[in-house]
């Protein structure tokens, strides 16, 4: 065939090239398909017009072209230079005619790719972006064909499955799927995805079993080519949330309903949000009538918001505070009885929505209560006062007689000491006489102790305070219990420092208060005992007169009990040891009087030591003794 006859009869667009690459004869439709004229691209190297990246693998093909068997052919894909600048992609197809003297060179047939590529390019684009859209949603996505077979799985699916990404391919994402829900799953899947498939939920069980079932729902969508792309979302935080939800509220109605309080929250509006059956059964009517209707009875909105009316601002983080705790308030029952109620009331905040909870306490019972109680307290302190009046007002009728008795007891006493006659009977009247007098001496100190006693609890007991010399007042509190000490053949020692500073205070009470404490260590001394009596100051600035005793003490449960007026201990003692049990409790109060402490340290058996304590207030300053002394 000529080459004439070649380039005419040729429908394709045609090119012959030497050996050696350059361009013998170039058709006009080569020649428009890289926009130069055929003249320009005779006798040149045609690769010059190939993509820098293509040359290389262009010389290599057209040189195993030329050394190839004559008549044979090959294809390949080069990007060529277009006159415009840009890049056309050539299908090129050559055929070995070197050795044909008609034709002489390599015959190249070419045909224009460069639509089909850049189809190819934007599908491959589009698959990628499908692809990262796919792996990017946060929800698990197949891809099937029409007959069901997965082509396509994201790793989304793969973590909710727990199966690597090829294991759910084909069929194998079914292996996934809880045995109990997998045959209804395969059936549904296999139905025909025409129209609108409904979602179907079911749950994916972990295949190593060691993780949780996973709860998801699966919406199908139908594809042209009637394949389906399915979308997985694994619903179990919001299942597990739902059904916390449900348990709390369960839980809090439970609570709420077993309360013995009423419980009601309303919102800003004063509407009815909660009302518990204890708020029905005390104001008599159900929640039915109230919830989502504004609060118009029943109890005032002002007792259910913040006091004031003034709202309260919560600090950044904090959704509920209290505004209330223990408010008083009246309240009406649907039957328009008026109670008095105790309140507690809480404001909470959550997206700008603010609810108040109130607890209600029906206080009608509690208050009748106190109000008994008040009245019977007042009607015991009126008939303590009046107990404390008389025994004042007693005092004199009491003691005039006493001072008669001890008078003329003293009187013949001495008189029978002056009789001469029977030494005998003297000595025998001496005794009775003196007996009498001890007697009547006896009944008036328990008669002062009461009145005292009396004054203290009705607060009419007053200080004569002055300068005190507590050496002085000890030895007077000796001397004053010298007959009762010498009865019992009980020695006392007193042991004062003196160095003890001058004390401001009532002494006769002090000494009234030591004595006390002096009669009832004699009282409870063995005969031929030693009772010690010290005072000193104290390493904290207190002043301290303690008395002990080695007498038959006590147990650290029953100190308390000796402080008690009229209390005793034991009544087995109480038949050997005279008293009323009016000593201990009130030196105590002449103590405290003094703003001083009295403590008591015994044990059965070891004696007991009472100790006095007095202020550094009491000491005084010299100030204070040069006004005295002026």
């Amino acid at each position: 065939m000529a080459v004439g006859a070649l380039f005419r009869d040729c429908r394709e667009v045609v090119a012959l090239l030497s050996a050696d690459g350059r361009v013998l004869r170039i058709s006009d439709a080569v020649a428009d398909l890289l926009g130069h004229p055929s003249d320009r691209l005779t006798g040149a190297s045609f690769d010059g017009h190939i993509h820098p990246e293509d040359v290389e693998e262009a010389r290599r093909r057209f040189q195993r072209r030329a050394a190839a068997p004559a008549g044979s052919s090959g294809r390949a894909v080069f990007r060529f230079r277009h006159a415009d600048g840009g890049w056309r992609w050539l299908e090129v197809t050559t055929r070995n005619e070197l050795a044909d003297p008609a034709i002489g060179g390599l015959v190249l047939t070419f045909r224009d790719i460069s639509d089909h590529i850049a189809l190819s390019e934007r599908l491959r684009a589009s698959e990628a972006r499908y692809r990262t859209l796919a792996e990017a949603v946060p929800v698990g996505i197949l891809q099937a064909d029409a007959d069901g077979q997965v082509l396509f799985a994201n790793a989304r699916l793969a973590g909710i499955t727990g199966l690597e990404p090829d294991r759910l391919l084909g069929g194998g994402w079914l292996d996934a799927v809880h045995p109990d829900d997998r045959a209804r799953v395969a059936a549904d899947w296999r139905l025909d995805a025409a129209g609108d498939p409904p979602p179907t939920d079911f749950r994916f069980h972990d295949p190593d079993g060691a993780g949780a079932d996973r709860r998801v729902l699966c919406q199908r969508m139908p594809l042209e080519d009637g394949g389906t792309i399915a979308t997985i979302t694994d619903v179990s935080e919001y299942v597990y949330t739902a059904n916390a939800l449900r348990l709390s509220e369960a839980r809090n109605k439970a609570i709420l309903d077993t309360a013995a309080d009423a419980i009601l929250t309303i919102d800003e509006a004063g509407v009815m949000h909660s009302f518990n059956r204890a708020a029905e059964a005390m104001f008599g009517v159900s929640a039915g009538d109230l919830l989502w209707r504004p609060l118009d009875r029943l109890i005032p909105l002002a007792d259910l918001r913040e006091e004031g009316g003034v709202r309260l601002e919560f600090a950044p983080g904090q959704t509920t505070a209290l505004i209330a705790r223990d408010r008083g308030a009246e309240a009406e029952r649907a039957d328009g009885t008026r109670f008095p109620v105790e309140l507690s009331v809480s404001a909470s905040e959550v997206e700008g929505r603010r609810l108040y909870t109130a607890i209600l306490r029906d206080v009608t019972e509690r208050r009748r209560a106190e109000a008994e109680l008040l009245a019977a307290k007042a009607a015991a302190e009126a008939a303590d006062r009046a107990k404390s009046i008389f025994i004042a007002a007693m005092s004199h009728e009491l003691r005039t007689p006493l001072n008669a008795v001890i008078g003329f007891s003293q009187l013949l006493e001495a008189q029978a000491g002056r009789t001469v006659g029977d030494a005998q009977r003297t000595y025998q009247m001496r005794d009775c006489v003196g007996a009498i007098r001890q007697a009547g001496e006896q009944l008036l100190a328990i008669i002062d102790d009461i009145i005292d006693m009396a004054r203290v609890d009705a607060g009419g007991l007053s200080l004569t305070e002055g300068p005190v010399d507590l050496p002085a007042v000890a030895e007077r509190a000796v001397a004053n219990l010298h007959f009762h000490a010498t009865r019992r053949s009980v020695t006392v020692e007193v042991m004062a420092d003196g160095e003890l500073p001058p004390m401001r205070g009532d002494e006769r009470r002090l000494v009234q208060a030591l004595g006390n404490l002096l009669s009832n260590a004699i009282k409870f001394s063995h005969p031929g005992d030693v009772v010690t009596l010290t005072a000193a100051l104290a390493a904290d600035g207190w002043v301290a007169l303690s008395v002990r005793d080695r007498g038959v003490g006590m147990r650290t449960e029953d100190i308390a009990k000796a402080m008690a007026p009229f209390a005793q201990i034991d009544q087995s003692a109480t038949r050997h040891h005279e008293g009323v049990g009016l000593g201990l409790p009130l030196a105590l109060r002449l103590v405290q009087a003094h703003g001083g402490m009295l403590t008591l340290d015994s044990a059965p058996g070891q004696g007991c030591t009472a100790t006095i304590r007095l202020p550094p207030s009491r000491i005084m300053t010299i100030e204070e003794m040069l006004v005295t002394m002026s």
